[in-house]
């Protein structure tokens, strides 16, 4: 050990040795300080970048749950609004019965008789519009609830015994479809409806919605 402090040679090597390891410590100390710094900014970056595309797709869920809502809505004020119409009693709007009138009025016809069906009060109001605008455009009618014919919708039929030509049905039937009347041809028998019928009259049969 006294012979290497007493070297020259042996002396100037480990001042080399002395100096590469003072130069390349700084080095390695600083390689490793950027490579931590930029794999914490990769790091961060990916958190970033993960946060950003998780708070994407918690966006894109709202949206379609919004969008899904929405149709959800659509569809059921749809089902809604037909339900109203279906289950709401059946009338003539003012228009509908002007046009009835405006189309009957001054034609000749046979009498009427308006039936409605005698179980539901719906049916008799109902059959109470359409035998008042047929008064109103000056046509003979007769109004009674004794039908027991409860088939859906109204249908046109007559008392005709002695088989005489019959006025006005023609009329009549294109008058209330115009109307929007929801008319069906049916046969009716005349047993169905109680009371007495006058011959050579024209049925006017309301039955249920």
């Amino acid at each position: 050990m006294m012979a290497l402090w007493d070297s020259v040679t042996d002396l100037r090597q480990v001042e080399w040795v002395a100096v590469l390891v003072i130069m390349i410590a700084p080095l390695v100390g600083g390689t490793i300080l950027l490579t931590a710094r930029y794999r914490i900014k990769v790091l961060l970056n990916q958190a970033k970048a993960s946060a950003d595309y998780s708070q994407s797709e918690n966006v894109k869920q709202l949206q379609d749950e919004i969008r899904h809502l929405d149709s959800e809505l659509v569809n059921t004020r749809r089902e809604l609004a037909a339900l109203r119409q279906a289950t709401a009693p059946r009338a003539l709007s003012e228009a509908e019965e002007r046009q009835i009138v405006a189309q009957l009025q001054g034609v000749k016809a046979s009498p009427v008789i308006v039936c409605a069906y005698a179980m539901e009060d719906e049916s008799y109001r109902y059959a109470s519009q359409i035998a008042g605008a047929l008064r109103q455009a000056g046509w003979e009618v007769t109004l009674n609830k004794a039908s027991m014919n409860d088939f859906k919708g109204v249908t046109l039929g007559a008392v005709n015994l002695m088989q005489r030509p019959l006025l006005g049905q023609g009329e009549l039937s294109n008058a209330l479809r115009a109307a929007h009347v929801d008319l069906h041809p049916r046969e009716v028998p005349q047993d169905s409806i109680a009371g007495p019928l006058q011959d050579g009259a024209l049925l006017v049969v309301v039955g249920r919605k």
